[in-house]
């Protein structure tokens, strides 16, 4: 466990993480924990994102399973089977902005300076 997390984005069911020393990000999604480097969650995210979630539901309409779409992990007999809402909020966790940090000019700053 590292000791010096930082809380990139939360939602109801997960979290997004990242460790300065590791240098690793967890996703903590429901019951699952994923440890990604940055090259890995990029790619899961762009994986998950060209996710054809109409197909799946069509394809998978007469099944008794609440979660109809799969999302492979690693190996191709390790499958997560997701909803659309469970999708849809991966996708936003996974969808962290950087906040970017405007500095003040001097014209900003509205004080009348006096000398002593």
């Amino acid at each position: 466990m590292c000791s010096s997390l930082h809380i990139l984005s939360q939602s109801k069911n997960g979290l997004l993480t990242f460790c300065d020393k590791t240098k690793l990000f967890q996703l903590i999604f429901n019951n699952l924990c994923f440890e990604l480097y940055e090259w890995e969650l990029e790619a899961f995210k762009e994986y998950v994102g060209e996710i054809d979630i109409p197909y799946w539901e069509n394809q998978l309409k007469h099944w008794t399973q609440q979660r109809k779409i799969p999302i492979s992990v690693g190996k191709k007999h390790f499958i997560i089977l997701v909803n659309k809402e469970e999708v849809h909020e991966i996708l936003q966790l996974l969808s962290f902005k950087k906040p970017h940090i405007k500095f003040l000019e001097y014209q900003d700053i509205d004080y009348r300076f006096i000398e002593n």
